[in-house]
């Protein structure tokens, strides 16, 4: 029931663009919780000269990576304008993570490999040891995703090339909401679901020097790189699940509220 459960009257602040902001804010609810949502990323397509490059190309890669839906998302958007029928490809795919690879699959893409552990850092080492590629790779992603993969699989002598398929950006009309937000004091957790809200969001603080408002506010994340982020700026990071998924972070969340002083 709605408003009851480990998580009753606690407010939660989502962070996260609107694609996943209603699964998330789905399941606080269940466990009683209020989702306060306030998307702070969005995404959009970026082209470039080099994107027109691909069609010529994209035949001679042995391998495409991708790192995130967004990355599949976005891919797919650029192959249809620029005409490039997916079947022509005879290459392989991977994906970084199960999410990733169902929704490549949702879309007709056969999966070849997905690492044992979801994150850039430990791809490359068992992408190599399990898959030993010899062509060309190449890996769509956002502009601000980080480069681990591809430098990993670079110092390792592997071909491997980036394509900027789609932009991250802060919405301009969530930025008043987040200074109300904080400013009201309406907020009893905070959660980021990648590095990227952690930076926008950071962006409405110190734009509007917030950062006492902020200071004992519990922070959840998804992960270590986001809990490494968000550590940079110096937020108290409290919740953070190992394993990197909404599901777990939720999980998480009910631990620390019901153990907190008082309860």
């Amino acid at each position: 029931m709605k408003g009851k459960g480990p998580l009753e009257h606690v407010k939660v602040l989502i962070t996260r663009g609107n694609e996943g902001s209603s699964e998330t804010a789905s399941l606080i609810e269940d466990v009683g919780g209020v989702p306060v949502v306030v998307p702070l990323l969005h995404f959009q397509p970026h082209e470039d000269q080099w994107e027109t490059n691909l069609q010529s190309t994209l035949h001679m890669y042995e391998w495409i990576i991708f790192t995130s839906k967004n990355g599949v998302k976005f891919f797919l958007k650029a192959l249809k304008r620029l005409e490039l029928d997916l079947s022509s490809f005879s290459g392989k795919f991977a994906a970084v993570g199960s999410k990733t690879s169902h929704y490549c699959k949702r879309y007709g893409i056969p999966v070849s490999f997905v690492p044992d552990h979801f994150t850039g850092d430990d791809f490359a080492e068992e992408f190599i040891s399990k898959v030993k590629p010899s062509g060309n790779i190449l890996i769509p992603k956002g502009n601000l995703a980080r480069n681990v993969i591809a430098s990993s699989l670079i110092s390792a002598g592997v071909s491997c090339q980036e394509w900027i398929v789609y932009q991250t950006v802060l919405p301009a009309n969530s930025i008043e909401k987040v200074k109300r937000i904080i400013d009201e004091g309406q907020i009893d957790i905070i959660t980021f679901t990648s590095s990227s809200t952690v930076h926008h969001f950071m962006k409405v603080v110190d734009l509007y020097s917030l950062h006492v408002n902020i200071q004992d506010i519990p922070i959840a994340v998804i992960g270590p790189i986001t809990k490494t982020t968000a550590e940079q700026y110096g937020l108290d990071v409290k919740i953070c699940p190992s394993i990197y998924t909404v599901n777990e972070m939720v999980n998480e969340m009910k631990e620390f509220i019901s153990n907190r002083p008082g309860k």
